[in-house]
């Protein structure tokens, strides 16, 4: 038996807890994830997966066993890759997960260049503001805002992420600047969706914080489609500074400022972050990437 080969099909089936879903995504048969998993099961002596007609999932102790298996996978998978690669120039395909409208503002331009620079790279770019598991979810390269994490990822500062308020010369023209978090409230609200719920502002003035009971006008999870109503006078918008940074030049957009704090977070300012798993840096795919992205995007920010 191949123990290793069937540590890998059941780690998928762990995550996808579907034997069908884990053999597509493998390019095998169900057949052949099933018939792997089931020696390694009887190899330990033990039920990894308690399997009916219509679900699948893990018994404690396969559990237990995919929790202590998954980084030692992970690992010789790594390894092997990084030594097959060593004196090549970057191939195959590199996954990287990128936040909707940093993305498709600051990262898709960049990334056309990389990949004229390494054509032998397939890269496959998925645009999200979920919170993804470097390893679980397969991808190589992630690029979240918040704060900086713990653990065994890498996180390298891309840009700060300050939120601004702001609305169009015209909309305070017409319906006055709000000096204070109460005359703020009375304002429409022109507001994000993030991936669980539409992201809450919050305020802090002498009293200290307090979530702001804003009056919605629109909502998506589009900053994009937020700021062009903001320029047609529709009310006030609570996002990024990087992605505001157009609307201000072009001046369709000017910045709100109050004496008291606005942001969607009470935990002061956070940042853009490009996060790796260490070990996979020895890849040349992703430690080319890694380098180009840092210098291109957070080089001139640090």
């Amino acid at each position: 038996m191949d123990r290793l080969r069937a540590m890998h099909y059941l780690l998928k089936v762990a995550d996808l807890l579907s034997f069908s879903r884990a053999a597509q995504a493998l390019g095998i048969p169900a057949s052949s994830v099933s018939r792997r998993i089931a020696d390694l099961e009887a190899a330990l002596g033990v039920e990894l997966l308690h399997r009916t007609t219509r679900t699948v999932r893990l018994t404690e102790v396969g559990r237990l066993y995919v929790e202590q298996i998954r980084a030692a996978v992970d690992l010789l998978k790594d390894a092997d890759e990084a030594v097959t690669q060593r004196d090549d120039a970057p191939r195959g395909t590199l996954r990287i997960s990128v936040m909707q409208g940093y993305g498709q503002s600051r990262v898709m331009p960049v990334l056309r260049e990389f990949q004229a620079l390494h054509p032998d790279l397939v890269l496959d770019v998925h645009l999200s503001d979920a919170v993804v598991d470097l390893g679980r979810d397969q991808v190589d390269l992630a690029i979240r805002g918040g704060r900086q994490p713990q653990d065994r990822v890498v996180a390298r500062k891309l840009d700060p992420n300050r939120f601004v308020l702001a609305a169009s010369p015209a909309y305070l023209k017409r319906h006055g600047r709000p000096a204070s978090l109460e005359d703020l409230v009375a304002h429409p609200a022109l507001m994000y969706r993030g991936p669980n719920a539409i992201i809450k502002w919050q305020g802090r003035d002498a009293d200290g914080w307090r979530e702001l009971p804003m009056s919605p006008a629109f909502v998506t999870n589009d900053g994009a489609t937020l700021i062009g109503l903001a320029s047609e006078h529709r009310g006030l918008v609570l996002l990024p500074e990087w992605s505001l940074e157009a609307a201000f030049r072009e001046r369709r957009l000017t910045r709100v400022e109050m004496a008291a704090d606005v942001s969607v977070s009470r935990e002061g300012e956070s940042g853009i972050y490009l996060l790796y798993l260490q070990p996979r840096f020895r890849i040349p795919k992703i430690k080319v990437a890694v380098d180009f992205l840092v210098e291109r995007l957070g080089g001139a920010r640090g």
